[in-house]
């Protein structure tokens, strides 16, 4: 777990190539107009902070008191993606960023299961994670693997398995969620993606 002289220098070493993603997210949210947006596994709250001057009601989870530590102005909560603690139907928008692609395929669905039972009906669901394939970039494809393997024996495992696994083709219910818009950014690395909750 992040100590928190690591999770202080967590968003300025990423700024640079999460900024320009945070900011695309914060818009597409903005224009979706929800009324509540809980950011699952949300570390030190960043993307959260580009929603702050709307009047949406913004709470964050994250399992790293740490990274929580560094988050400011925004609720965020120590709590468990796998076992949200929040009722049923409670959230217009839930967004998870970056963050399935690091844990194993239980783990996903764990926490894909708590993400829809906490959607709101005709909510929506948005997933920005990475999707590396045929139309990456090279370079792209390059770094993200450095960073992957660089970051964990077990986490580049799962980094593969989730692309093993066909991303997201194989975590998302289509008896729950519609997809609704799929966007490749970050040199086609990524692909942000936005359903809708149609069905309990």
């Amino acid at each position: 777990m992040a100590n928190y002289a690591v999770a202080k220098l967590y968003d300025l070493l990423l700024y640079p190539f999460l900024n320009k993603i945070r900011k695309k997210t914060a818009k597409i949210i903005i224009q979706l107009n929800p009324k509540s947006v809980i950011d699952i596994c949300c570390g030190t709250g960043n993307q959260l902070e580009y929603l702050k001057n709307t009047d949406i009601k913004l709470t964050g989870i994250d399992l790293s008191p740490a990274m929580l530590k560094v988050a400011k102005h925004i609720d965020c909560y120590e709590q468990d993606a796998r076992d949200i603690q929040f009722s049923d139907n409670s959230f217009d928008l839930v967004m998870i960023q970056l963050a399935l692609h690091e844990k194993s395929f239980d783990d996903q669905k764990m926490i894909i299961d708590e993400a829809s039972r906490i959607t709101r009906n005709n909510g929506h669901l948005l997933i920005v994670d990475y999707e590396i394939n045929e139309k990456t970039k090279p370079y792209s494809r390059y770094v993200i693997n450095a960073i992957e393997f660089l970051a964990g024996k077990e986490h580049f495992k799962n980094f593969k398995e989730y692309h093993k696994n066909e991303c997201t083709n194989k975590l998302i219910s289509n008896n729950v969620f519609l997809l609704e818009k799929k966007v490749l950014i970050a040199g086609k690395s990524m692909a942000l993606q936005i359903y809708r909750k149609t069905n309990n």
